[in-house]
């Protein structure tokens, strides 16, 4: 169940590299909007529902100028919690016009762990973040350059929300910039496609799916061990995640969403 926010938060990490943007310039979501996922995690041959997750979207003011707030929760249930505990916040304040991050924040409660990393983004001139971490008690300062397309795990979930999938092919292969921690990681995903999916809450919707090619180590045995699911209409709401990590699998489901801003006609027999 360790770091198995991690796979929601790549739901959307996918900033492809392209000569010609496949993005649309509307925002696929609005203030307001709020999605609840339950999780899975598999425990031999049983399915166990660990825990759950939110996503909501604000506007703040900050210096009298407008942003999004960008907000994840996630928290294992009281039943799980002998095997696992996780209370985790991750949040980010983005600019309105083009989504570019201003300060991102993880806390982490962990089972016996705890976390407070703080990320300051500057476009003044050179791009560059500065990281003020707390962990364990202990605490860092550091700074670092980036690339103008480089953005946190949170960001980039939402940025990738407005990609249009009519210029993407079937099959194609889409690189992106992740920064994590300290350090900023090279990696894509592969469009597979659409599909038909049917959910626990009994509800059936039209999805695109994807691949990643993920971060192998602690959580992942293989690049290619996890398939993502978004709505095939215009918010491309995340639907489901199926991975397999190191010690057994997670499945991450969509419970509801509302405030949406378009309708959210992926979902069938409604």
């Amino acid at each position: 169940m360790k770091k198995v926010l991690m796979i929601i938060m790549i739901l959307g990490a996918f900033l492809p590299s392209y000569s010609v943007s496949p993005y649309r310039d509307e925002l696929a979501f609005k203030a307001g909007e709020h999605a609840v996922y339950n999780i899975y995690y598999n425990l031999g041959f049983i399915w166990v529902h660990a825990g759950s997750a939110e996503f909501s979207v604000e506007k703040v003011k900050e210096k009298g100028k407008s942003y999004y707030q960008l907000q994840l929760t996630g928290n294992t249930k009281r039943s799980f919690d002998k095997f696992y505990r996780i209370r985790d916040t991750f949040s980010v304040m983005v600019t309105e016009e083009d989504l570019m991050p201003r300060y991102y924040r993880e806390v982490k409660n962990e089972d016996s762990f705890f976390a407070d990393f703080r990320y300051y983004f500057d476009y003044s001139g050179t791009p560059q973040v500065r990281f003020d971490f707390n962990r364990r008690g202990v605490k860092s300062l550091d700074t670092m350059n980036i690339e103008k397309d480089v953005f946190d795990l949170l960001t980039t979930c939402y940025r990738f929300r407005s990609l249009d999938v009519e210029k993407v092919d079937k099959g194609c292969y889409l690189p992106f910039n992740m920064l994590f921690d300290k350090s900023v990681y090279n990696l894509g995903l592969t469009y597979k496609g659409k599909e038909e999916i049917k959910l626990r809450n009994k509800k059936s919707y039209k999805a695109l799916k994807f691949t990643p090619r993920l971060i192998t180590g602690d959580l992942f045995k293989k690049e290619d061990a996890m398939s993502i699911y978004v709505s095939d209409d215009d918010n491309h709401v995340p639907l489901y995640i199926e991975a397999k990590i190191k010690v057994g699998a997670v499945k991450v489901m969509l419970e509801s969403v509302k405030n949406t801003k378009y309708p959210f006609s992926a979902q069938l027999g409604k």
